[in-house]
């Protein structure tokens, strides 16, 4: 079942949390555990040209998710051996993850809940503060996106990953990647990173 939520409803929830004073997310400590019934959440966030966000989330089981996976690896494998952009652009007919810039997971070796960005189109880069975007409800409270990213795969933007106050981005921890690459195990600084941004190559 698809879902799409206001930017201003997660930015207002995740706001309510951390005003009423709870305990921030331990993700160095916490394990991120995929639903109950077996399924993980995909969500997709997409900016709009007016500067706004359209997030949709999604339930899909471990084997569609590995299905994506493995077709990604086959238009990178595509791409590797010099087929035309036509027909790579042919390959990408999925309107929900596969296109997009980048796949942020909650696990390891892309496991667990998954996040996947889209830049705006005509802009030159695009950034996004992962703790407005809401990734699942532990029982008790939201989790966000913010410290919880384990493994990535890139799309067609490189980008990168970084530590970011109210005022100012650190150049450490930082996690850069080039387009269409592979991150199976982002660990230490992982729990620290909360901003994405991508950009024209």
């Amino acid at each position: 079942m698809m879902q799409r939520l206001n930017p201003w409803t997660v930015v207002c929830a995740v706001g309510l949390l951390m005003g009423c004073g709870g305990a921030p997310e331990d993700a160095q400590t916490q394990t991120p555990e995929g639903q109950d019934d077996g399924l993980v959440s995909q969500t997709i966030v997409r900016q709009l040209p007016d500067g706004t966000l359209s997030q949709e989330t999604t339930f899909i089981t471990r084997e569609e998710q590995q299905a994506q996976i493995a077709a990604r690896d086959a238009f990178v494998q595509r791409r590797a051996e010099g087929v035309t952009q036509q027909d790579l652009d042919d390959l990408v007919v999925d309107g929900g993850c596969a296109g997009s810039s980048l796949w942020l997971f909650d696990q390891t070796s892309r496991q667990g809940n998954q996040l996947c960005l889209y830049k705006q189109v005509g802009a030159y880069q695009g950034w996004l503060n992962l703790g407005t975007i809401l990734r699942r409800f532990d029982g008790t409270r939201f989790l966000t996106w913010a410290g919880a990213v384990r493994s990535l795969y890139s799309g067609a933007h490189p980008g990168g990953l970084q530590y970011c106050t109210a005022t100012l981005c650190y150049s450490s921890p930082y996690q850069s990647f080039n387009a269409y690459e592979l991150h199976n195990t982002i660990i230490g600084s992982g729990a620290q990173l909360n901003w994405a941004y991508l950009y024209d190559p």
